[in-house]
């Protein structure tokens, strides 16, 4: 019976993330209503993302809760890092898009680093059971989570680099902060069961591709 309503709560929570992003890709491709999807940005991003994390934590080890806390505090001080030395991903600012901000930085940066890497690591972990192929391939994925993002994000506001130019460097801090993330993960010897964050990473990227295609060009 618990496996039953675990398997129920895990499918009405992607059927809500589904239909959360569908939403968002209409509302961003209706120019009436692109300001209020922007504003409701950091609202979405919360509430998808305690959707995840709730389907996580009723089946997990309590080191997920130490691995989160470590991923999104070492996110956020470098992105904070990032955006006042432009020495970590290049020279770049965030627009008012993304809610409340310390030191310049929007504080749900760090979370959804959180699930974007969470998202990537499930995926990872099909590939294999090496744990340097997981590694890797998670910070592979969470680099191409981030090429497919990154158009969206300067046409929304969400960003902005120096001369309108990603730098190389970007990619390559990215790479390497989700392979930090996926060892730490492995290390800690997490288990997750559920399979929501790797349907959140693929709802998200999907959403981002569509945005890319009604919002971008």
């Amino acid at each position: 019976r618990m496996e039953r309503s675990q398997d129920k709560l895990e499918k009405y929570s992607i059927i809500f993330l589904i239909v959360m992003y569908t939403v968002g890709v209409v509302g961003h491709s209706v120019s009436a209503t692109l300001n209020l999807m922007q504003q409701l940005t950091p609202f979405t991003l919360l509430l998808t993302g305690g959707v995840v994390f709730y389907n996580v934590i009723k089946n997990s080890k309590p080191n997920f809760i130490l691995w989160g806390v470590i991923v999104y505090l070492v996110t956020l001080t470098l992105e904070i890092a990032g955006v006042k030395t432009g020495l970590i991903f290049g020279v770049y600012n965030y627009g008012n898009v993304l809610g409340f901000k310390l030191f310049e930085t929007p504080l749900i940066i760090g979370l959804n680093w959180m699930f974007v890497i969470l998202g990537a690591i499930k995926i990872a972990q099909e590939f294999g059971e090496s744990n340097l192929v997981i590694i890797l391939t998670s910070g592979m994925l969470a680099v191409v989570f981030d090429l497919i993002l990154e158009p969206v994000a300067i046409g929304l506001n969400y960003w902005q680099w120096s001369g309108s130019v990603i730098p190389v460097q970007n990619f390559i801090a990215w790479f390497l902060i989700s392979v930090f993330a996926a060892w730490l993960f492995i290390s800690l010897k997490i288990e997750i069961r559920s399979k929501v964050p790797k349907f959140y990473f693929y709802i998200q990227l999907i959403f981002f591709v569509l945005l890319n295609v009604t919002v971008v060009l």
